[in-house]
C-alpha cells in the first residue's frame, strides 16, 4: 500500500474565535484547500494512504492517532 505524509494543523474555529490544532490530520494539498489552516510542519509522519479516506478526502477521521498501533507488524522501515 502507498504511504502519504500527513500533518496536525491549525484553523480558524468561528464558535470561540480563536485558532484552534484539528482533530483531523491530513495531507499538505488538503490542509492548503481548507481556508486559513496552516501546517504544522513539525508533526509530519507516514501514514498508509488509506487512512486519509475520510468522510473529507486528504484528511483523517476525527482523533485519528497515527502512532497507535493496532493489527501485526509487517514491514519495517530503515
Amino acid at each position: 500500500m502507498a504511504q502519504v505524509t500527513i500533518y496536525q494543523f491549525q484553523v480558524y474555529d468561528i464558535q470561540s474565535d480563536e485558532i484552534v490544532k484539528s482533530k483531523r490530520c491530513g495531507t499538505a494539498k488538503a490542509i492548503r484547500e481548507i481556508v486559513g489552516g496552516e501546517i504544522l510542519e513539525d508533526t509530519a509522519v507516514e501514514v498508509e494512504e488509506s487512512v486519509v479516506r475520510s468522510d473529507i478526502p486528504g484528511l483523517t477521521a476525527i482523533n485519528f492517532d497515527p502512532h497507535a498501533r493496532t493489527g501485526f507488524q509487517t514491514a519495517v522501515k530503515r
